[in-house]
């Protein structure tokens, strides 16, 4: 097992720690990690069963899809206690190309902490592979790779050594299959007072609809939250063109034909094969279930319009007024209010940082359904050459022709819990 002293922080690849994996799995990783099907490239695991392509195209969507969450949470992480002091050693469970293992440690290096050590997990390595030569961890960076199978424990890691652990983006790996597993490992290795994290996004689309925001963005689901401290969080998240979510948010089925049938064969495929199309809803559940080990259980959920929505620009929803009331109750009796035209007036457009968020968010979830083609086709019987026209049919609606203005949203989550410091045995 390589020690956690090991890292060389001259080197950009830093150390490949070797998996412990044995049989067909390890054989067929090591001969030939990835294998080409339907144009994209995978990796070279049957029984994974891991549905997305690993190759350029979907390591930029995921690119991106982190870029927007660090804007939405401020950074990388949501973890209170990492404002004052930041981990000394992080964990990326599932790192992929690395890519928000980089980006921490330049948040931080910013700040002044460049000697935070990073390790990332996975079970083929995409830095520096041969998809992209040149996609490496920083040369500044204390970096190491850890190559191995997680549905093999226990992992090549040490007892407590780390105090950040990242899972992003993993519902549709083994992880949620057989999630007490996998917590087990996480609890392992993650020292008394670290924090275990998630961030993670909904696989299927709905709705948002009308509404005004008075609960805040972040709830505390073991002890009273800051109230003074949430709101500002949730002015930030409407500052930016997002939507804190609650219980009560009023969301619903999609009015765009094309995602309403992407989220029934979605569902139905990702069903198939033991995975969930709605995973924001399992995380907090499951950290709540690790009450014994974990406590001060937070979560941050946002919904994020895919483009402006028709009752934003008339000013009908999601706007509070000082007294606390809606945009509609606050006219009651008042008239109608014109500008200096004499037309009548409607809600504030996007800015364009707005606009260029919910474009990120768009453009993501166009990405996904053209990586989940094989999944989707096999479920809706259609041909390739049919799916190719539902294709071109949907990208022009939804990127061209404003076919999400109804208030087609993302939803995506953060979830932080930290794990006890006198736990009995």
């Amino acid at each position: 097992m390589a020690s956690s002293e090991n890292w060389n922080p001259s080197s950009a690849e830093g150390s490949i720690a070797a998996s412990s994996a044995s049989g067909s799995t390890k054989m067929s990783i090591a001969a030939k990690p990835f294998i080409i099907r339907n144009n994209r490239t995978y990796i070279n695991e049957p029984t994974l069963l891991y549905p997305l392509p690993v190759d350029l195209a979907e390591l930029h969507r995921q690119s991106l899809r982190t870029l927007m969450l660090f804007q939405l949470f401020g950074g990388p992480t949501t973890a209170p206690g990492f404002s004052n002091k930041p981990p000394s050693r992080v964990l990326e469970v599932g790192c992929g190309s690395a890519f928000w293992s980089m980006m921490c440690h330049r948040y931080f290096a910013q700040h002044g902490y460049s000697q935070i050590s990073f390790t990332g997990l996975d079970i083929v390595p995409l830095v520096g592979s041969g998809l992209d030569q040149n996609w490496k961890p920083d040369k500044d960076m204390r970096w190491r790779f850890v190559q191995h199978d997680m549905r093999r424990t226990p992992w090549p890691l040490a007892d407590n050594e780390f105090d950040l652990i990242m899972v992003k983006d993993m519902s549709l790996s083994n992880s949620m299959r057989d999630p007490q597993q996998f917590f087990e490992e996480y609890l392992r290795i993650l020292k008394p007072g670290g924090v275990l994290e998630f961030w993670e996004s909904d696989h299927t689309v709905r709705m948002l609809r009308p509404h005004v925001l008075k609960t805040p963005a972040v709830v505390k689901a073991d002890s009273d939250s800051d109230s003074d401290d949430s709101s500002e969080e949730e002015d930030e998240s409407e500052r930016l063109g997002a939507y804190a979510m609650t219980n009560n948010t009023p969301l619903s089925a999609p009015l765009n034909p094309f995602l309403v049938e992407y989220n029934g064969w979605a569902t139905k495929g990702l069903d198939a094969r033991g995975l969930s199309a709605v995973p924001c809803t399992l995380i907090g559940p499951h950290l709540l279930q690790e009450a014994e080990t974990l406590t001060d259980v937070r979560s941050k959920r946002l919904a994020v319009p895919l483009s402006e929505i028709r009752w934003e620009r008339e000013g009908v929803g999601g706007v509070v007024t000082k007294d606390g009331k809606s945009y509609i109750d606050s006219m009651k009796g008042k008239g109608k209010s014109t500008d200096a035209k004499g037309e009548k007036s409607r809600g504030k457009a996007l800015t364009a940082a707005q606009a260029a968020l919910r474009r990120t968010a768009l453009e993501t979830v166009v990405g996904m359904i053209q990586c989940l083609e094989p999944i989707l086709r096999e479920i809706s019987g259609k041909s390739q050459d049919e799916w190719d026209n539902w294709n071109g049919k949907m990208m022009n609606d939804l990127l061209r022709d404003g076919g999400t203005s109804w208030g087609e949203c993302l939803e995506v989550g953060a979830w932080c819990a930290r794990k006890k410091l006198n736990l009995t045995s």
